[in-house]
């Protein structure tokens, strides 16, 4: 089995245009303190929530980048939000 980790980094190289492409258009619609590694970061993770639909082939993984919406990275936002924050009042309850 290839490593997928690997290939999701080889891949980046290979589709920076496009990731560059979806970053400036976040950037325009208000998420000017996005940067292109937070930017592959939220990408990975999306990719990896597909295990159904888990892109293997590279025009699949472009697919999957362009069809990004800033309301997929808002909802990312809200959920890690929900979760650090629970953390909190969970870890604060049994001092």
């Amino acid at each position: 089995m290839p490593d997928e980790r690997n290939d999701m980094e080889k891949w980046r190289t290979i589709i920076e245009p496009f990731l560059q492409s979806k970053l400036n258009e976040f950037q325009l619609l208000g998420l000017n303190h996005l940067k292109m590694d937070e930017f592959w970061q939220f990408v990975k993770e999306s990719l990896e929530k597909k295990k159904d639909e888990k892109p293997e082939r590279i025009h699949e993984v472009v697919a999957a980048v362009m069809a990004l919406t800033v309301n997929d990275y808002m909802n990312k936002l809200r959920v890690d939000l929900f979760k650090d924050s629970s953390n909190t009042i969970d870890q604060s309850i049994f001092r």
